[in-house]
């Protein structure tokens, strides 16, 4: 595991959620959580990686061949980091269809104030 490699997936986490707190858009903060994400997965290949592995297909005199579950799983976050992105864009997309604003503290007030308006 590389000491930089390690630093920019901290660095790059730190980033990101200091944009999931500070902006109020929400595509930024949907973005600052695809960073988080990926920053995630970066530290993930940083920590499983060796110089010198092969893949475990095909040859047979390899004495030092790649873990495949490291492979997989990183796989697989990629995957849940695409569909829940997506899925996110969606109600990103639902929200400002019905309040016509990117803005979270103003669809917290129009969402608030449709609450007190059933509530009566």
């Amino acid at each position: 595991m590389t000491t930089l490699g390690t630093a920019i997936a901290i660095i790059t986490v730190g980033i990101g959620a200091l944009g999931l707190i500070l902006k109020k858009n929400l595509i930024m903060k949907l973005l600052s959580l695809s960073i988080i994400n990926t920053s995630t997965i970066l530290f993930f290949v940083m920590v499983v990686y060796t110089p010198g592995d092969r893949a475990p297909i095909g040859e047979l005199g390899v004495t030092q061949m790649a873990d495949p579950l490291p492979q997989a799983l990183v796989l697989t976050a990629v995957v849940i980091n695409f569909g829940v992105l997506a899925l996110s864009l969606l109600f990103t997309m639902v929200l400002v269809k019905r309040y016509h604003t990117l803005d979270i503290q103003k669809i917290e007030v129009s969402v608030k104030r449709e609450f007190d308006e059933e509530k009566l």
